[in-house]
């Protein structure tokens, strides 16, 4: 009997041990990649967006700050629509090994359609931050168009979104397959449930592939997104919300 109290005492010491989520800081310094390969408005939107976040502070950033290392100076790094190929070209290998270097350091990678591109695994220029490949390549110009995402739990909870299914802008983002066997989890966070097919590319291809997935790198996060949530009314507060939650999450016990 007097070996039982100390016991209990350990026990309950462990389990007040265990880490939970934190809060994620009152400001958030996020790192807007606007640089060679990004087209579009997505870079305009998103800054739209993030000023309906107050706890969201947005700056500019070229592959030249990159390379410099200014992203110590970010939580957050987001880059936007247009190329990945030509994204990985601006960044060129020595911008490609710091924005991984800051992802693996604890850092948050946000990639929207081309920065999804880049984050992926298979190219020779990729940064193989998620543990997912683009497929049917050769038919990545699918077009444009409104398309019904369905969220997972974990989207409903990363998003806060409130109805399971929405429609999101796509713009020829890829389709995602997860690696089998990769040492990190891919998430999905949502799923295509419409597609587009076109000329000369297979019917069902698209069809229920992942369209928003996230995976740990290191202490980090990285974040892709196939479609156009910042440009979507009704969706776009998804991204600052996944944010928030990447950075409440950090993975305290990663070791090297």
């Amino acid at each position: 009997m007097r070996f039982r109290l100390p016991l209990l005492l350990v026990a309950i010491g462990f389990v007040a041990a265990r880490p939970s989520a934190a809060q994620p800081p009152a400001t958030i310094p996020v790192a807007l990649y606007v640089d060679g390969g990004v087209s579009g408005k997505g870079p305009d939107l998103f800054e739209e967006t993030a000023k309906a976040s107050p706890d969201l502070k947005v700056t500019r950033v070229t592959a030249a700050d990159i390379r410099a290392g200014k992203l110590k100076n970010f939580r957050v790094l987001v880059i936007p629509g247009g190329s990945g190929g030509g994204q990985a070209h601006a960044l060129d290998s020595t911008g490609r090994e710091a924005v991984k270097a800051f992802v693996k350091g604890g850092g948050c990678y946000v990639g929207i359609c081309a920065g999804c591109y880049l984050a992926s695994t298979g190219y020779p220029w990729s940064l193989d931050l998620l543990p997912a490949r683009v497929i049917d390549r050769a038919n990545w110009l699918r077009g444009t168009g409104m398309l019904k995402l369905e969220f997972t739990a974990d989207g409903k909870e990363w998003l806060k979104t409130t109805e399971p299914v929405a429609a999101c802008k796509y713009a020829n983002g890829p389709i995602l397959e997860p690696i089998t066997g990769a040492k990190e989890k891919l998430i999905p966070l949502a799923y295509y449930r419409e597609e587009l097919v076109p000329s000369g590319s297979r019917p069902g291809v698209m069809l229920n592939t992942p369209a928003v997935v996230a995976a740990r790198y290191g202490r980090g996060w990285a974040i892709g997104i196939s479609p156009h949530p910042e440009q979507t009314d009704g969706l776009k507060q998804a991204v600052p919300s996944a944010i928030r939650w990447a950075l409440a999450h950090p993975d305290v016990g990663w070791r090297d």
